[in-house]
């Protein structure tokens, strides 16, 4: 059986080292630019619910509400790991409203099953929409779109490859590099693909970046501790870093591995130091933290 091509061993290897570092090249270039946020609106400053989609997507928007109505005394846990209404909400915010909403539809509804019902709620998603608008994000199709002809040149290459190597085993030549060639190629096909659920553009990261470092000083100082309350501490860090030791425990025992995050940066919640609630203090209840991080830029 004649090879393919025509070409040598070395020669085949030697181009396919060429082809693998252009290809990687292409997907290099596809990935910076779908990141790059080419937005249709302005960079304003952020609300809260606004970081906390651009911290970790819209489970961290849910997340950051629940942190904001247990504060309020609006929603109590149990051990169990379940939330309730206490009372009638008044709070204008709609994502409050459809988690006070989805707490009085269900009977002891648990932090588990409550995360990714809202997050799916029309307000929530709203607020990712917002943030593409500015180019802070990017919508997932795009991105998934973007990885897809991304990495077309390296399945290519893969294929060419997988067919040599199939001629090389049937004339009996020696596969050894191919092999070793193929398999890169594999590994730089799932790495070069992968990507988290939600996707922050370079301008993302630079306002969270910048959001989550004002909050760190402003809670620095006393005058400003509200800053620091369970809410911004959950809304860079999710629920594991909520400041109440209890009802942290009681949330995660219902909720582990809920909290999603972007991909870029990665942050994690404000500093350890920085809440104005001890672990020994009740945040669940009505006044035990202040609000959240402030709007970044």
């Amino acid at each position: 059986m004649q090879r393919p091509w025509g070409l040598s061993g070395p020669e085949f290897l030697q181009l396919y080292w060429i082809g693998l570092a252009l290809a990687v090249l292409v997907a290099i270039i596809v990935r910076v630019r779908v990141r790059a946020g080419h937005g249709t609106q302005p960079v304003r400053s952020l609300d809260m619910d606004e970081l906390a989609y651009l911290a970790g997507g819209p489970r961290r928007v849910v997340e950051t509400s629940i942190a904001r109505l247990l504060t309020s005394g609006e929603l109590r846990t149990s051990r169990r790991g379940t939330v309730q209404v206490t009372t009638t909400t008044s709070s204008v915010n709609p994502v409050d409203r459809a988690v006070i909403s989805d707490s009085q539809r269900y009977t002891n509804r648990t932090v588990k099953l409550m995360i990714p019902a809202v997050s799916s709620d029309s307000v929530v998603l709203a607020i990712g929409r917002r943030l593409e608008e500015m180019g802070l994000v990017v919508n997932p199709d795009v991105a998934k779109s973007a990885l897809r002809k991304g990495s077309i040149a390296l399945w290519v290459l893969l294929a060419i490859g997988v067919v040599r190597w199939i001629n090389g085993l049937a004339i009996g030549a020696p596969v050894g590099w191919l092999t070793l060639q193929l398999l890169i190629t594999g590994v730089l096909l799932f790495l070069l693909t992968r990507r988290g659920k939600h996707v922050r553009t370079s301008k993302g990261n630079r306002v969270l970046d910048e959001a989550r470092t004002t909050s760190s000083r402003r809670a620095a100082t006393s005058d400003e501790a509200l800053y620091a309350g369970a809410a911004g501490l959950v809304l860079f860090g999710g629920l594991a870093v909520y400041p109440d030791l209890t009802v942290r425990s009681s949330l995660l025992a219902s909720s582990a591995g809920s909290s999603g995050g972007y991909t870029g940066s990665g942050y994690g919640g404000c500093s350890a130091g920085s809440s104005s609630c001890s672990s020994g203090s009740s945040c669940g209840g009505g006044g035990g933290c202040g609000g959240g991080c402030g709007g970044g830029g």
